[in-house]
């Protein structure tokens, strides 16, 4: 058999970047580089792999000389190195590879005002410091002019108008052998007050073992409609992904009590007919025929 290029190689074993355990990106990375094998190439071809990582799992990072946090998503990517924080109207540079950020300037001339986008951030901040303790929030206005994810995939979001709103929430706990993350993307569609919420749980739990939770729920809400006061139509949004949000954590809950109570009871092994565990090293000793004829009587 042929043996793979160097390039196919760092390809081949990019796939395995894509689905890493929450916090565990770099232990992968690591392992990629051992395999492939060759730095050169490796950092020639895994720029957009990493690249679709960080935005498909809201990386978080801080803009250069600020303490101002904004999460990588493809709903504020302008190309593979460059993003907007709409927060602080920047436009920065994103190195995928080694996870620093550069070459901020002020883009708030191509953005301009948006006070229903603020509303809804500022929303959003009150819920996640409710609910989502060291989350990160992203609220993107959908511009299909400006955003290359509109037109590379059309059907990613079907609203004309509207809003996406991204959560974020690590916990990582490697001492503990566990890392999770709650991740949330809402859509408002302004022109028909419809709000459509995909969500991704991933648990890792790997002591004396490898155990992963992978929970995957689209809903739909429709919204009361209060154009005419954005304050209020901002409070109604946050209502209702509180209220869904809760129904799915709630529908885990219950899904966990069903696992064990029936699911792992029936796969645990169960006790011989006598009811009591054999002592194997004393097996010969055992009259079993006596003792399963016994259990009749």
């Amino acid at each position: 058999m042929e043996e793979l290029s160097s390039r196919d190689k760092v390809l081949k074993a990019g796939e395995f970047l894509k689905v890493s355990p929450p916090g565990e990106i770099d232990d992968v990375f690591n392992d990629i580089r051992g395999l492939v094998n060759d730095d050169l190439t490796l950092q020639q071809e895994i720029g957009p792999i990493l690249s679709e990582c960080n935005t498909s799992q809201f990386h978080s990072t801080t803009l250069p000389d600020s303490d101002s946090q904004v999460i990588l998503t493809k709903y504020n990517q302008l190309n593979d190195s460059e993003f907007i924080d709409f927060q602080t109207g920047m436009k920065f540079s994103f190195d995928h590879l080694r996870m620093k950020t550069s070459d901020a300037i002020d883009y708030n001339e191509h953005l301009g005002e948006d006070e229903f986008r603020d509303e809804l951030y500022t929303q959003g901040e009150e819920y996640l410091s409710e609910h989502f303790v060291g989350g990160k929030l992203g609220v993107f206005p959908i511009n299909k002019e400006l955003f290359p994810i509109y037109s590379e995939s059309p059907d990613t979001i079907e609203a004309q108008e509207g809003y996406v709103i991204c959560i974020i929430n690590n916990k990582y706990s490697p001492e503990n052998f566990y890392n999770g993350r709650w991740q949330a993307t809402w859509v408002f569609d302004s022109a028909t007050n419809t709000l459509t919420g995909h969500l991704k749980i991933n648990i890792h739990y790997y002591e004396d073992g490898n155990v992963q939770l992978n929970v995957e729920k689209k809903v739909v809400e429709q919204i009361e409609d209060s154009s005419s006061d954005l304050q209020q139509l901002s409070v109604n949004v946050f209502t209702a992904i509180k209220k869904l949000e809760k129904q799915i954590q709630l529908s885990i809950n219950e899904n966990y009590q069903t696992l064990s109570e029936s699911t792992f009871k029936d796969l645990r092994r169960k006790l011989p007919l006598t009811r009591s565990k054999i002592d194997w090293l004393k097996i010969a000793n055992y009259n079993i025929g006596e003792q399963l004829g016994n259990i009749n009587h």
